[in-house]
């Protein structure tokens, strides 16, 4: 059976077309569009796609549970409306979940120049946070393991087994934007199944196609994403501890960009202090909703 994939769009024309045209006939493709003032849902239902239209933008997460109740497949592909995946691609990672041990699985990223993209991640944590503030991640970072295995997954193309994610519940919502793969996958591993990634296979992804267009909106969400991550793994006092060490990496990096003129890590890293500062000062260990 073909996989279903689910595309989630908010502003995504510009890619649309592309993503679609590389898994049809390879993949049942359901499209969620989050109320898109531009083609994206034409352009969807032109390629083919069965559209669900929704009235205001639910977030990724939700969006994405939509999208996985209209299907039935065995398999679900998520896929960003800025990615593309051959069909050679897609059958790799379809082969990987022949294991049975295999819950989930993502490809190699590519930019279209090329370039690599980082494809998996460690899970959020505070201690991860302390271990970078303080310079030492680069003693404690790991290859995946011999047969693949890894914390989490990048959901720009993420393939996973329907029934577990059934089991598990799908995405949880309350992730609005980011952090939402890396807690599915968290609860996969919990749940005794392997998350792999699969250099072999190759995804094409330009990135921030649909956060470009929610502007600081992103910025925040992408914030609250690991917050939300680490209080629900780690508690209300792992969440205090989290955003201690991640402003303490922030506050000593500052000097350093600030001495590289015109480095344009320099604003962002600007805002993400004030942002710590104002919420260890109104709710050290709860994120906002």
């Amino acid at each position: 059976m073909s996989p279903d994939a689910v595309v989630v769009t908010f502003e995504s024309a510009a890619g649309l077309e592309s993503c679609l045209d590389s898994v049809r006939g390879h993949t049942h493709v359901f499209v969620v569009d989050n109320a898109s003032a531009d083609r994206s849902a034409e352009i969807a239902e032109a390629a083919g796609a069965c559209v669900a239209r929704n009235a205001g933008n639910r977030g990724f997460a939700a969006a994405a549970n939509q999208g996985a109740a209209l299907g039935c497949a065995d398999l679900i592909l998520f896929l960003n409306p800025d990615a593309t995946l051959a069909s050679r691609d897609l059958a790799l990672l379809v082969g990987t979940l022949d294991d049975p041990s295999v819950g989930a699985a993502g490809p190699r990223l590519v930019r279209p120049d090329g370039s690599e993209q980082r494809a998996w991640w460690p899970f959020p944590s505070p201690a991860l946070a302390w271990r970078e503030a303080l310079g030492l991640e680069r003693l404690h970072s790991r290859p995946p393991a011999a047969d693949g295995s890894v914390d989490f997954v990048v959901g720009a193309c993420l393939l996973v087994r329907r029934d577990a994610f059934e089991r598990l519940g799908g995405f949880d919502e309350r992730f609005w934007l980011y952090g939402e793969e890396a807690d599915l996958c968290r609860r996969l591993r919990d749940a005794g199944l392997r998350v792999v990634h699969v250099p072999a296979a190759r995804a094409v992804h330009v990135g921030a196609a649909s956060s470009a267009a929610l502007g600081p909106v992103a910025f925040e969400h992408f914030q609250r994403g690991a917050e939300l991550f680490v209080r629900k793994h780690h508690g209300p006092t792992g969440l205090a501890l989290h955003r201690a060490g991640l402003l303490v990496g922030s506050l000593l990096r500052l000097p350093v960009l600030a001495l590289r003129r015109g480095d344009q890590r320099l604003p962002a890293r600007r805002a993400v202090v004030a942002r710590l500062v104002r919420e260890l000062a109104r709710r050290p260990t709860e994120v906002a909703r």
